[in-house]
């Protein structure tokens, strides 16, 4: 899966958790890694017990539900809380909101779970059992607008309170999966009280929802809770959000900054899991997509913490020395990777039928210099990243090493293109088609973030490149929304995006499944037929791990022969933290790095993480 923390079963490809004490280029290797604490606070170091993330957007939103951005995941981390959590050290699962780790029963399908006791929602009310029964409807009404995590919630069957025991129930799910035992940990928690103070969702079912003949139609009751559910003040009003997690949002300025406040007396407040402490006063995402401006905010300590610097910048704030006095800097490795898609199905929105078959697609892929592309980004370090051959990192144990990376090969470009029927008939340097009757000419928008310069160099490249084969391509750069927008909709030619990945097994329904592509779900390029859902939803339901490896690697063959991407590379993160605060951790998975554990230096200098427990 490639939202943001679906886990499943961990891995050792990468190194254990290991100290580190002074900043450096060189990449760590570890799936976590301690950065070691300062002795004491520097002067001119600030005593606020504030952390200002550096951020290169908006989220889309903030919705409980409906959304699907990488800003936005890693605020609900703070603001929100899952029934079980994921252990970013371990890469594994550990409980949440209940008591201890499911219960599996002997028929694979049923688990049991106890909540705790001490979890409150902002009013003061309990967490309880009517929360978790109202968050299940909640993503699986059909008219509630989240496409890209619905199709995770078709597996359950029902969820059943124990009579004797209110903060007991069970989760019965349909079939057999290896996700099953680990499933609740991806969704944040919502307060029925809060989103359904009419209790409208009580008078349905989740076996009705998850019958795919039931029908809304007519149905103005649940039509009107789901429209005022899905309404945009629901993401976007501080006012309207409303979560579990330690911190509340107090602020949100569009394309400047959103600040989120420590709530008070806390549920979590003497907790000694690091997922929940909450030692920033006040935590600000502040706006910043200018690569001049980020690195004079730097110098001048305006910035605590990034994960989002371009490389240009990250490499020039390391040449400067008062810089390194106050900030550690690593890179580190990342299971997320690079595409550029192509729209295999563009007559939904009557855009140019151009990646309609895979040898013009291969074509492509035979055309764009990865090596280029990495040396533009990563410079010296660009041996670090990961050449992907298909949609598996290969980093991860069901990668299919038998695929071999394709080298940039123009001739081979050229008579592909030929056997597709393209050619320049008017001699004017770009290709041409005919197509239905109408003469079409290669040219095609590709649809980039403007969020970074390292977007901007990577779309002038490949469109640099592509000219030498006769296509022309139009660099879009966009914001994140419109950028989601068009990809949703299939409006666009080609996007160049990445998708974030974790160390845990791949469900590969989200990004490649056809229901994912007419749902608007991520699906956005149109992958894929009867025969390879069929494969995708084998997998998903494999409980044998060498089993679901290879059905894996089958359908890493497929998607490398389709060729719906060009497959680029997998990035390495770039980590900054200042100094001035302790209990700093690294990890390979998203979000690379946790604000809620900082501690300032001149609070409590003993006081830190060790071995990942507070004493």
């Amino acid at each position: 899966m490639k939202r943001l923390f679906i886990g499943l079963i961990s891995i050792s490809i990468l190194t254990n958790c290991y100290n580190k004490k002074e900043s450096a280029l060189t990449p760590l290797t570890g799936v976590s890694s301690k950065i070691e604490d300062e002795r004491s606070m520097r002067d001119d170091w600030s005593k606020d017990n504030t952390v200002v993330v550096h951020t290169i957007s908006d989220p889309d939103n903030l919705h409980p539900t409906n959304g699907n951005s990488a800003p936005r995941s890693e605020i609900m981390l703070l603001t929100q809380r899952s029934v079980l959590y994921t252990d970013y050290e371990n890469q594994s699962m550990i409980p949440g909101l209940v008591k201890k780790s499911p219960i599996a029963l002997e028929d694979g399908l049923t688990y049991i779970y106890e909540l705790k006791t001490g979890p409150k929602w902002d009013d003061g009310t309990p967490f309880t059992i009517d929360d978790i029964l109202f968050t299940a409807k909640a993503y699986m009404c059909p008219l509630v607008n989240d496409p890209a995590v619905k199709t995770y919630w078709k597996n359950l069957k029902d969820i059943e309170i124990d009579g004797s025991n209110p903060s007991l129930f069970k989760v019965i799910m349909k079939t057999k999966n290896i996700q099953n035992a680990f499933w609740f940990g991806s969704f944040g928690v919502l307060q029925r009280k809060f989103h359904d103070p009419n209790n409208i969702l009580a008078n349905y079912s989740i076996s009705q929802f998850s019958d795919t003949s039931f029908k809304t139609t007519g149905d103005t009751i649940l039509m009107n809770w789901a429209n005022e559910f899905n309404s945009d003040k629901y993401g976007r009003d501080p006012k309207f959000l409303n979560g579990l997690g330690m911190y509340r949002v107090e602020k949100w300025e569009s394309g400047q900054f959103i600040t989120l406040i420590k709530k008070k007396d806390h549920w979590t407040e003497n907790s000694i899991d690091y997922h929940e402490h909450s030692y920033p006063d006040k935590i600000i995402f502040k706006i910043n997509k200018d690569d001049n401006s980020q690195q004079l905010e730097f110098k001048n300590q305006n910035f605590d913490v990034s994960t989002n610097i371009s490389m240009s910048s990250f490499l020039a704030l390391n040449e400067n020395e008062m810089f390194k006095k106050n900030y550690s800097s690593y890179l580190s490795p990342t299971f997320n990777y690079t595409y550029i898609g192509m729209n295999q199905l563009p007559q939904s929105m009557n855009r140019k039928q151009l990646f309609t078959d895979k040898e013009t697609r291969r074509a492509i892929a035979l055309s764009v210099p990865i090596d280029k592309i990495t040396k533009l980004i990563y410079g010296q370090y660009s041996d670090q990243c990961h050449q992907m051959i298909s949609n598996v990192s290969p980093l991860k144990k069901e990668f299919n090493s038998s695929l071999k990376p394709l080298d940039v090969d123009l001739k081979a470009a050229n008579k592909l293109l030929a056997e597709a029927n393209w050619k320049d008939s008017d001699n004017d340097g770009i290709l041409d088609k005919v197509i239905d009757g109408d003469k079409i000419n290669f040219e095609a928008d590709l649809n980039y973030l403007n969020t970074s310069p390292d977007w901007r160099d990577m779309a002038l490249l490949i469109s640099e490149e592509l000219k030498k084969i006769g296509i022309k391509i139009n660099p879009v750069p966009m914001e994140l929304k419109l950028f989601i927008e068009k990809a949703k909709s299939h409006d666009f030619d080609m996007m160049l995006g990445s998708w974030a990945g974790g160390s845990f097994s791949e469900d590969f329904t989200q990004l490649w499944h056809t229901n994912n592509w007419t749902n608007h779900g991520s699906n956005y390029c149109g992958f894929g037929n009867s025969k390879s859902d069929a494969l995708i939803d084998s997998i998903r339901l494999e409980i044998n791990l060498p089993r679901r490896d290879s059905l894996s690697r089958l359908f890493q063959t497929i998607i490398y022969e389709d060729q719906p991407y060009v497959f680029l590379y997998t990035s390495m993160r770039r980590n900054i933290i200042h100094r001035r605060f302790a209990n700093r951790m690294i990890f390979a998975d998203r979000p690379g790095t946790l604000i809620n554990p900082l501690r300032l230096l001149s609070i409590n200098p003993v006081i830190t993480l060790q071995n990942g427990i507070a004493p």
